[in-house]
């Protein structure tokens, strides 16, 4: 497939049918796995520090640890799975995760921990990257659905994670408990499925090309709206508590309404990513988030800031998984690299966005220093656009190569040959 078909790919709606077969339900029940154990270092940074007696800067670096380890594992996933195969590479990254947990629910010093941290990274990146690549070649036009659908089994996990920490510690039974136990999934997964085909496409000659531009404009969008949702994410129960004068335990428990809208927006944007363009649900995303934003940022009171939060989580939830579908979709020959290069992407801005704000708010305020989401919001409309530009402008030549077009053209005059058919 050409550069010009993998832009007109980004137009093109998925078809009413969707089928989710067993291979489908497998990738969906791994990444809400990933989502679990890739939300569980942040929430966890208070255990470490007082188990540890670590400072917040060396907690924090539990957070950075599981972005940077992801990094790496979109730069070097595409190799792997050359070197490895596609079905050997899932589960391989499945069980890299699962020991990076076992080492942090062991360690006992922060080298030990961080360390630990990292491999879960690494694991959970390459996992990422595969199971991406899985829905995005076995769904082909319908990977926006696909996409959506996985992402909402993400944030699904993401609230059992919450449920689970509260479960353990009212039963006494401590944090390490709730990570240890998730680790039933992959191994129930595997051992029932483990001979279930999971291969790559085989390699076409384009797949060896390197990705279009368009691509990297693409991604530039994708690390927006990344760094939009993880600026809130990290800093949106700390910004309501001053805001709204409430204490720490309120402004987490305000938070649920974030991550509800986040549940919510995706299970919509599931639905209607089979009847519309990923590329028009993002922009659509994208105002849902800015009017969410302009209600929390002056909020002073609980109820303005819990609808704020609400109307932020249901934008931004579908930002990341109807970018990703844009992106992947612009070069669907090469799904395996352009998914590890769009995690690449991803994780870099998980890693910058957060210690952007921290740093802004040490100089001026946290208020101030959140004026970076709509900063990122309107970048992320404007490579949206450019994007779409190119689609436009792709899909306009196309019709002067199609076989059809030649019975139209002109004959060629003297010295020329009949067009051949």
């Amino acid at each position: 497939m050409s550069a010009r078909e993998s832009v007109r790919a980004v137009a093109q709606r998925p078809d009413a049918e969707f089928r989710r077969d067993r291979r489908t339900l497998i990738a969906y029940a791994l990444l809400a796995w990933f989502a679990y154990l890739q939300a569980a270092p942040g929430l966890l940074i208070g255990h470490l520090r007082d188990d540890l007696d670590l400072s917040y800067s060396t907690g924090g670096l539990h957070v950075a640890g599981f972005a940077a380890g992801s990094m790496f594992a979109g730069v070097i996933s595409a190799r792997l799975e050359r070197a490895l195969g596609r079905h050997t590479l899932l589960w391989s990254a499945a069980a890299l995760m699962a020991a990076g947990a076992i080492g942090l629910t062991v360690g006992r010093i922060a080298e030990v921990t961080i360390g630990s941290v990292l491999v879960m990274g690494i694991g959970g990146g390459l996992l990422l990257v595969t199971i991406q690549a899985v829905l995005a070649d076995h769904h082909g036009e319908q990977r926006a659905v696909a996409l959506a659908e996985a992402n909402v089994a993400a944030s699904i996990a993401y609230v059992v994670l919450i449920g689970v920490l509260s479960l353990t510690a009212a039963l006494q039974a401590g944090w390490r408990v709730a990570l240890l136990a998730s680790l039933a999934v992959p191994a129930l997964l595997w051992s029932s499925n483990r001979r279930l085909g999971i291969d790559a496409p085989p390699p076409s000659r384009v797949a060896r090309g390197p990705l279009p531009g368009v691509f990297w404009i693409a991604a530039a969008m994708l690390f927006c709206v990344t760094a939009a949702e993880w600026c809130v994410t990290a800093w949106g129960a700390t910004f309501v508590e001053g805001a709204a004068g409430v204490s720490t335990d309120t402004a987490v428990t305000l938070m649920v309404g974030y991550f509800g809208g986040v549940v919510a927006g995706r299970t919509i944007g599931s639905r209607l990513a089979r009847r519309h363009e990923a590329a028009h649900l993002i922009t659509v995303a994208l105002a849902v988030t800015a009017a969410g934003f302009a209600i929390l940022w002056p909020s002073a009171a609980p109820a303005q800031a819990l609808a704020g939060l609400s109307l932020l989580g249901f934008g931004l939830g579908n930002l990341f998984p109807m970018g990703m579908s844009v992106t992947i979709a612009l070069a669907p020959d090469r799904a395996a690299l352009a998914s590890g290069r769009a995690v690449m992407v991803t994780s870099f801005a998980v890693l910058l966005a957060p210690v952007t704000v921290g740093t802004l708010a040490d100089a001026t305020s946290l208020k101030a220093a959140l004026g970076v989401v709509p900063v990122a919001l309107a970048l992320a409309a404007a490579t949206l656009t450019l994007v779409r530009r190119a689609q436009s402008r792709e899909e306009r030549e196309v019709p002067r190569f199609s076989p059809t077009s030649r019975r139209s053209r002109p004959r060629p005059t003297s010295g020329g040959s009949a067009p051949r058919r």
